[in-house]
């Protein structure tokens, strides 16, 4: 191999992962893969008699750039699924970027999440986000007063994005960051689902 690394190695360390394990990893880590790597996962995958879509997973995020048409059929996909918080199917699903910080004396901590769920479960988690640093995210010197008003900023921003029409900018973000699970689960929207949770 051109990188130095044991063609062997690599083979033995695929072949020592579990079915679900090894579906895991291909489906979300296989960005970057060298040639040879991606020939040993189409073997082990072969070997094991996986789903013929786990390697177009492999292969979806191996591809370099998608155009904005195929990203928004890979969000419809996602949109068309029911709300994986309410259980809706009255809306098509959207996602939302949430920011919230918590204070204590001179420690700050912000927790950010990018949420696929209906407008109105992506509202109250903005909304959440922003009570909870109204009420934590003072209290921090000096960065609380700083991080708390960046969140409010962010929440109230990417709330305005919840209701749009089609997929917003933090969908298809979301789904190009797992477009290997999408691709390899399109066809099974129980697996799509744990993908959109995770």
């Amino acid at each position: 191999m051109s990188n130095g690394i044991d063609p062997e190695f690599i083979r033995e360390t695929y072949q020592r992962m579990s079915d679900e394990e090894l579906v895991r990893v291909v489906t979300q880590d296989a960005v970057g893969l060298t040639e040879d790597t991606y020939e040993i996962i189409k073997e082990e995958i072969a070997r094991r008699g996986l789903s013929p879509n786990i390697q177009k997973g492999v292969e979806a995020q191996r591809q370099k750039t998608y155009t904005l048409e195929e990203i928004d059929q890979y969000c419809e996909l996602i949109r068309n699924l029911p709300c994986p918080i309410s259980g809706r199917t009255d809306a098509p699903l959207n996602a939302t970027y949430t920011e919230s910080v918590m204070s204590v004396i001179f420690i700050t901590q912000s927790e950010r999440k990018v949420i696929v769920a209906c407008p109105d479960e992506l509202d109250k988690a903005n909304n959440n986000a922003i009570t909870r640093t109204a009420l934590l995210g003072w209290w921090g010197i000096p960065w609380g007063p700083i991080r708390s008003i960046r969140a409010f900023i962010r929440n109230t921003r990417s709330k305005k994005a919840n209701r749009i029409e089609g997929p917003n900018t933090y969908l298809r973000h979301f789904v190009l960051a797992r477009i290997g699970q999408i691709e390899a689960y399109k066809n099974d929207p129980d697996r799509l689902m744990e993908a959109i949770r995770g």
